[in-house]
């Protein structure tokens, strides 16, 4: 009997179609922008020090913390991304928010 391999592409899975991009914010000045953690590289500290530096120099900002985001997880199935690609989407707009800072390093 003939075992089977499989093999994993290190180019990562297809992307899928581009989507047209959101226009940039000229200012974050009054904006509310939420955060999306990754669990990657000491994010509890990192988004701290972002708030901290947006609201020295954006007068009225408001914050979303990653807290009310579920944690997207690098990796896994792309049914899964999708869905909660949806989710962090879906709340965001629910939240009012302007912009999202994904991630944070890794």
């Amino acid at each position: 009997m003939q075992e089977k391999l499989a093999v994993i592409s290190p180019e990562g899975l297809p992307l899928g179609g581009a989507r047209a991009l959101s226009a940039p914010l000229d200012t974050l000045e009054g904006k509310t922008i939420g955060e999306v953690y990754n669990n990657h590289f000491k994010g509890e500290l990192m988004f701290q020090t972002y708030r901290r530096l947006f609201k020295e120099r954006y007068p009225g900002i408001k914050i979303i913390p990653f807290t009310e985001f579920p944690i997207v997880y690098v990796g896994g199935d792309p049914a899964t991304q999708r869905k909660v690609a949806q989710q962090v989407a879906a709340l965001a707009k629910e939240r009012g928010c302007d912009a999202v800072i994904t991630g944070n390093g890794g």
